[in-house]
């Protein structure tokens, strides 16, 4: 290489050196601060973010109850105030009677406390040839000052604890209830301002996710209420007719938690009333847990599927997964907000997504294959029945003719 080129390399170097290098340093620390930045203030938003998520979903929850009062001539602020009353008498309300089940069950195992302790302590002298008093036991359990001593500072933590996460629950909730109350009341101008932000050619795009967010989140909602309904009055009932105490209370829990607490929900709703029904009689346990597994399968078979058929077209394979998903992310509330938001992602594929014939396969059926080959089982199944039936009608009248002749030769 001759020393022209040599230098002209160089200069070729030195001059990227210097244009290039300070830019793509600047660069990067740009990116680092910026993802760092973003980092810190997501974490500490975090809990704003959630609770706006919330007051949006609650909010799409509500509106078609707002709507339906603004079309009957209310102001939309009054309509708002009604519907959040309403919700929040009802929470309250039911609040209310789940503490009294729960302090009235307390109070009643705590009073029952020495018939149970006699009743294990004969039940372990019969099983292994010991002599434990069960008198001996209790005066030991009473007279314990430094056990009681501890008992009684752990209660006292205890109670300040739960006042502190009372207090704060309660300063959540009315934030919540705030921006539900804004949003609700101001949502043509919210509407309104967030399309104007946006092109004309996309507004349409934009209105129409709207609409379908509000479509599924208020669709959701609605098929659960109807559901919790029905298994609220059909658990009252069981319970009232089995003597379970706190019928009301126990059919309200059970007909909320399983309806809105996805995955888990039907077996924390059936735990608290089994758990009631076990305290005071074991027989009423049994009927408990029957009546829970005979409902949640009409429930899953004939219930739901009509209900949910137009407003969670989401498959239960997706809903476990999302609901999983949710749960990893936010815990709790993720795992409840995570139905409805499937539901959006799932009518936004299909109304934006592209949709193709099925090509017809060697090993697996399509689905209308699958459907036209059990309806033909049906129908196979169904001539088999009505056969039967004319043979054993046949058979029932030739037996009724051979009685009639016995009878006449005997006559």
């Amino acid at each position: 290489m001759s020393d022209t080129e040599r230098r002209n390399q160089d200069s070729l170097w030195s001059g990227w050196n210097r244009t290039w290098l300070p830019r793509a340093a600047y660069l990067t620390v740009v990116v680092v601060a910026v993802f760092y930045g973003t980092t810190w203030v997501f974490r500490n938003t975090a809990g704003f973010l959630v609770t706006l998520v919330l007051s949006v979903f609650a909010a799409f929850a509500m509106l078609p109850a707002v709507e339906a009062l603004s079309k009957r001539g209310w102001r939309r602020g009054l309509a708002t105030g009604v519907v959040m009353l309403g919700t929040a008498a009802f929470s309250l309300v039911f609040l209310y009677a789940l503490l009294n089940v729960a302090i009235g069950e307390v109070i009643k195992l705590v009073g029952r406390a020495p018939d149970y302790v006699e009743s294990v302590v004969d039940w372990a002298n019969r099983t292994f040839n010991t002599e434990f008093s069960s008198d001996t036991i209790i005066e030991q359990l009473t007279t314990d000052q430094e056990r009681l001593q501890q008992l009684s500072t752990n209660a006292a933590s205890g109670v300040l604890g739960l006042a502190s996460t009372a207090v704060g629950l309660l300063f959540q909730a009315l934030t919540i209830g705030l921006f539900v109350f804004y949003i609700l009341a101001d949502l043509p101008r919210l509407r309104a301002a967030v399309l104007r932000r946006i092109p004309p050619t996309q507004q349409l795009h934009a209105d129409t996710v709207i609409g379908i967010t509000i479509e599924k989140v208020g669709g959701y909602v609605y098929s659960r209420s109807v559901l919790a309904v029905f298994s609220a009055i059909v658990h009252f009932v069981a319970f009232s007719l089995i003597g379970v105490p706190y019928a009301v209370a126990l059919a309200m829990w059970v007909g909320i938690v399983s309806q809105f607490v996805p995955t888990v929900g039907t077996y924390l709703a059936g735990a608290f009333p089994l758990i009631i029904a076990l305290v005071e009689d074991p027989v009423d346990a049994i009927w408990v847990l029957a009546t829970i597994l005979v409902y949640q399968q009409i429930e899953n078979y004939v219930l739901a599927p009509r209900i949910t058929a137009n407003t969670m077209d989401l498959h239960p394979a997706v809903a476990f997964g999302s609901a999983i998903v949710g749960a990893s992310l936010l815990g709790g509330v993720g795992a409840i907000l995570a139905l409805p938001v499937a539901a959006t992602l799932t009518a936004l594929v299909q109304t934006y997504g592209d949709h193709y014939d099925v090509i017809a396969s060697g090993t697996i059926e399509s689905p209308e294959e699958y459907e036209a080959r059990m309806h033909e089982y049906a129908q196979q199944k169904a001539a088999r029945r009505r056969l039967r039936a004319e043979r054993w009608r046949e058979f029932a009248g030739l037996d009724s003719a051979e009685e009639g002749r016995g009878g006449a030769a005997k006559s």
